[in-house]
């Protein structure tokens, strides 16, 4: 039996790299003992409700078919839609710690990510939201309501605020074991040297 090993991700759903890091996890989880705590953060901190325009270098950058991004998305067999409009993340954000005390954190994440840089959906709207919480096998009425309640929303600036003062200034970044960081969507291959540095041996294929 090997050792359960935590990786802890700081990811914003306005990520792409975040989208692309997803991929690896789920990964990992296939050839190791491993759960996996996702973490909030701001990467626009300063987005309003109605959202921001994408930046026009962004945007240019984007047109590029070899972009490094556009590469790797369609390496792990995403597809990736153009976005215009960059959406605030925090009501996002606050439904995700609401999935978490449900036990459903990691498939509402995984639903966020695919219905935004996927399908184009609207991160900030509670249609997109609900869906999401609907498919991770939540009950989006008592989702909407807790939400909406504020109940969240302080635990998000603290967990946002405790990854700054652990000087995380960019995501995605993943924590394996407490003591390794990497930064940024890495190949699988870092994931796995990180893993044999740990000691943790791939799970032992089951008898066919």
């Amino acid at each position: 039996m090997s050792e359960l090993v935590t990786i802890r991700v700081w990811s914003d759903f306005v990520c792409p790299w975040c989208y692309v890091g997803l991929v690896e996890v789920e990964k990992l989880k296939k050839e190791y003992d491993v759960q996996v705590d996702w973490r909030p953060f701001f990467l626009r901190p300063e987005t309003p409700p109605e959202g921001l325009p994408l930046p026009a270098y962004v945007r240019e950058r984007m047109k590029d078919p070899n972009n490094p991004l556009k590469r790797r998305a369609a390496e792990a067999g995403l597809k990736m839609v153009d976005r215009d409009i960059i959406p605030s993340t925090r009501r996002a954000h606050q439904v995700a710690e609401f999935a978490r005390e449900q036990g459903k954190l990691e498939p509402f994440h995984a639903a966020v990510l695919r219905r935004y840089w996927s399908e184009g959906q609207d991160l900030w709207q509670w249609d997109t939201l609900r869906g999401a919480a609907q498919e991770a096998g939540l009950d989006p009425d008592v989702m909407q309501r807790a939400v909406e309640e504020g109940r969240y929303q302080q635990v998000v600036e603290d967990a946002v605020r405790e990854a700054q003062e652990m000087g995380i200034q960019a995501v995605p970044t993943f924590v394996l074991g407490d003591r390794f960081a990497l930064q940024g969507a890495q190949e699988y291959g870092v994931f796995q040297q990180a893993m044999q540095r740990l000691g943790v041996k791939p799970r032992a294929p089951r008898p066919g």
